[in-house]
């Protein structure tokens, strides 16, 4: 059956959203009956599923995590492991469904310097840490050979805190239900300054939109704290001649928090 031209149900609408990127046959009565049953189940125990995975805890140790949407954090944890938590509890969008763990990130709690990407690969998706793999190892090499600090000074996140299938960008809607976490992340860290790794970071958390080129040539601001922009690692390793264009907009970093 093909689906109808006017969804009644938010799972239609999203099934037909998936059709005009692949298409597919579906039963649409189907779907908005699933659809229904589905938000009667929902509101009735308030509660959504979580993968049956235990999830890591910085410190190395592991946790599992309740299903439950409206069980409370413990107040008494520090601020950002009282968000990790509740990040560890998104179900806000398609993206949590697929997750093997939630990347929340990592590093100093009041660290002067704050790296942002765009989401978790499949390395972060399986380790629960930001950064790991191949453009994380050339990360690590930049803060700590480049800039002569150890990687655990600094603190990195992501726009997205689960992996998108096949490493895509976040969609929209993906990132704007997540970006809040990120948000109250730096809140709480403080940093001095924020280098923000490629053009989805710049996007949604800047709201600018372009080439890195370009932008890269000047600074910003968010909620008081200098911003610098530059590519993500992830293009150094396809093209080389990024290494260079990049270490610049480290210099200019340092220099500003007076390190060089």
């Amino acid at each position: 059956m093909i689906p109808s031209q006017n969804p009644e149900t938010p799972l239609e609408s999203w099934l037909l959203w998936q059709n005009e990127l692949q298409p597919f046959w579906f039963d649409a009565s189907f779907a908005g009956e699933i659809g229904s049953e589905t938000a009667k189940l929902t509101a009735k125990q308030n509660v959504f599923e979580l993968p049956e995975s235990l999830f890591p805890h910085p410190d190395g140790s592991v946790q599992k995590v309740s299903g439950n949407a409206e069980e409370p954090v413990d107040e008494s944890l520090p601020p950002l492991e009282k968000l990790r938590l509740k990040t560890l509890r998104c179900s806000a969008c398609r993206l949590a469904a697929k997750r093997t763990k939630t990347v929340f990130g990592e590093g100093n709690p009041n660290a002067d310097i704050m790296f942002v990407g765009e989401g978790p690969g499949e390395d972060e998706d399986l380790t629960g840490r930001p950064f790991v793999g191949k453009a994380g190892q050339l990360l690590t090499k930049i803060i700590e050979n480049g800039m002569k600090i150890p990687r655990e000074q600094v603190y990195i996140a992501n726009i997205v805190k689960c992996r998108p299938p096949a490493n895509r960008d976040p969609m929209p809607d993906e990132a704007q239900c997540c970006i809040g976490f990120l948000k109250e992340q730096i809140k709480i860290v403080q940093p001095k300054i924020l280098i923000l790794l490629g053009k989805v970071a710049m996007k949604y958390l800047l709201g600018l939109e372009g080439a890195i080129t370009k932008a890269r040539e000047a600074t910003y601001e968010y909620e008081g704290i200098k911003v610098f922009v530059t590519y993500h690692p992830s293009a150094l390793l396809r093209n080389e001649s990024y290494k260079r264009p990049v270490w610049e907009d480290i210099k200019k970093a340092m220099k500003y928090l007076g390190m060089m």
